[in-house]
């Protein structure tokens, strides 16, 4: 007997039938028809090469064999269905604990995203961590993980969410010190905090794109210590656009500088390694796109 032969689905079929004892019953409750169900149990007597039920018109008995089979069969089906039962529930439920690795230049627009699920959401908790580990350093691989362009050596799943355009910002402080730009060219002439190692922005307006050049002082790696050290009055760096971004420059007292001219955007892809998605899990992407302002 070759094992690659036996169908699982079929041994689930006669466990059923052996629990119930009725051919018809078990294949309404299956939603299956009855000439299908009882070819089906047909092809697993065949296959096992021994008869396993005893049939007639009105019911069904196991054989002797047949007792022997389900006996040994039943407890591994239910824990297949109860297997099956949980990860669908996992799968579903809004609960259990999210781990998602960001980039850092999302820092700014997840207080308000995790905010609105700890609300809305009050069983789903969240791990979060900065970065482009694959793992978490508990060694939890993570549920999600956000990442800047497209990743063609990975074999991971991505999913687009959003594209993230990017602002300049400045605090009043420091225009008010220096003066406001007007155009690109002004740029050259102010102190510019530079983020993830381009010295060179290029600004497009309409059909126009325009390099900017000039010496810097200060670099990062983290949009948002970029835009700490701009409120800082520290000099004028990029920032996200996002739902709230009025809001947020009031709050930190800075000011939208040249926008009219735009930066290039920057593509937002999931990665997972599954192609589901955990309802956890879209909620939070979900959120992430509203306050991105993604339609």
């Amino acid at each position: 007997m070759n094992r690659n032969d036996i169908s699982m689905q079929d041994i689930h079929y006669f466990v059923e039938v052996a629990k119930r004892g009725k051919l018809s019953a078990t294949a309404a409750e299956l939603g299956l028809p009855v000439a299908t169900l009882s070819r089906r149990l047909t092809q697993l007597e065949q296959t096992l090469g021994y008869k396993l039920l005893n049939r007639t018109t009105r019911s069904i008995g196991l054989t002797a064999i047949g007792q022997q089979y389900f006996d040994q069969c039943a407890v591994h089906v239910e824990a297949a269905l109860s297997a099956h039962e949980s990860i669908h529930s996992s799968l579903n439920h809004l609960a259990g604990t999210l781990r998602v690795s960001v980039m850092p230049g999302l820092t700014m627009i997840l207080p308000a995203v995790l905010k609105e699920l700890r609300e809305t959401y009050p069983q789903i908790s969240f791990e979060v961590e900065l970065g482009s580990a694959g793992t978490a350093r508990n060694g939890q691989p993570f549920d999600l993980m956000l990442r800047t362009g497209e990743l063609d050596d990975s074999a991971l799943i991505q999913k687009h969410v959003a594209q993230v355009q990017w602002i300049l910002v400045a605090a009043r402080s420091y225009l008010d010190r220096f003066g406001r730009p007007t155009c690109p060219e002004d740029l050259g002439l102010h102190e510019r905090i530079i983020t993830g190692g381009l010295p060179d922005w290029t600004l497009g307006e309409g059909d126009s794109l325009l390099n900017v050049r000039g010496p810097t002082h200060i670099g990062t790696n983290s949009a948002a210590l970029g835009v700490q050290l701009a409120t800082a009055g520290l000099g004028i760096a990029w920032m996200p656009s996002h739902q709230a971004l009025s809001q947020t420059l009031r709050e930190l007292a800075l000011e939208q500088i040249l926008p009219d001219w735009k930066l290039p955007s920057a593509t937002i892809y999931a990665l997972s390694d599954n192609r589901v998605t955990p309802a956890r899990a879209k909620v939070f992407l979900d959120a992430l796109q509203r306050h991105l302002g993604v339609n």
